[in-house]
């Protein structure tokens, strides 16, 4: 058996699927918001004007979780784009 094939989420809506049994790992990335809010704040107003900040989610999720991250990061470097216009 495929080490691939037995590591990873569920996928789908269904019962045992992530989407369904992720709500301890949702309440750990709300937690840490404002830490990490913090260090991309920090980090963006570092940066000088021709340097660029890539993202990655390279997390293996496949429901809400998914994205909240990597949203929550796009969200502050926007606010902290306007607060320095």
């Amino acid at each position: 058996m495929e080490v691939t094939k037995v590591l990873h989420m569920n996928g789908g809506m269904g019962d045992a699927s992530y989407a369904k049994n992720s709500l301890l790992q949702q309440k750990v990335i709300l937690m840490t918001k404002s830490i990490t809010d913090e260090a991309i704040s920090s980090l963006y107003n570092n940066l000088s004007p021709r340097e660029t900040i890539c993202i990655a989610n390279l997390g293996c999720s496949s429901g809400p979780n998914t994205f909240l991250p990597v949203s929550q990061l796009i969200q502050t470097i926007d606010k902290e784009k306007k607060q320095g216009s």
